[in-house]
């Protein structure tokens, strides 16, 4: 497979992951918007918050990726069809940032899954047990969206790193 098809299958992975996101995100904004307004219990106000919240930033991160990833992709081709080193060297650091960044993202969905064991451990108002099972969710959805994508960026970052240019 030439590497151009490599570039391409990563970023329809990318665009369709981020589709999907997006889907999932927009369906979070909407149960918000009903637990908030029409169940309006202490549990549901609490979990509501969360999904809110966690929607507002899927939506955003989804967002962005889906609308840039075109644009994102003719660059990267053009690059890689006028200066293929310059490409390697470009897209090689950008890769090598984007696998680091799950860390931080595996830190962000373990702290919300301690203060979910928290609040439910040390808390008995329902409210905070809403807010508790609404981080789980947001945890649980971001490792499974993340392992996806992590997996894809270190199968590409390789790829990339791969690239030899004759001197």
């Amino acid at each position: 497979m030439e590497f151009l098809s490599r570039l391409q299958l990563y970023f329809r992975g990318e665009k369709t992951e981020s589709a999907v996101l997006l889907l999932v995100s927009l369906g979070l904004l909407i149960a918000a918007l009903v637990l908030a307004f029409w169940v309006r219990r202490p549990f549901t106000r609490g979990l509501g918050v969360v999904l809110l919240l966690a929607g507002l930033i899927g939506c955003t991160v989804a967002g962005t990726v889906f609308f840039r990833t075109d644009g994102q992709v003719a660059e990267l081709r053009a690059l890689y069809e006028s200066n293929r080193r310059g490409f390697a060297e470009v897209e090689g650091r950008r890769m090598d940032r984007v696998v680091a960044s799950f860390r931080f993202y595996h830190f962000m969905y373990v702290v919300a899954g301690v203060a979910a064991l928290m609040l439910v451990s040390f808390s008995s108002r329902a409210v905070l047990h809403g807010v508790a099972v609404g981080l789980f969710l947001f945890a649980a959805m971001g490792f499974i969206i993340d392992h996806y994508a992590e997996e894809r960026a270190r199968w590409y970052a390789a790829e990339v790193h791969a690239q030899v240019f004759p001197d």
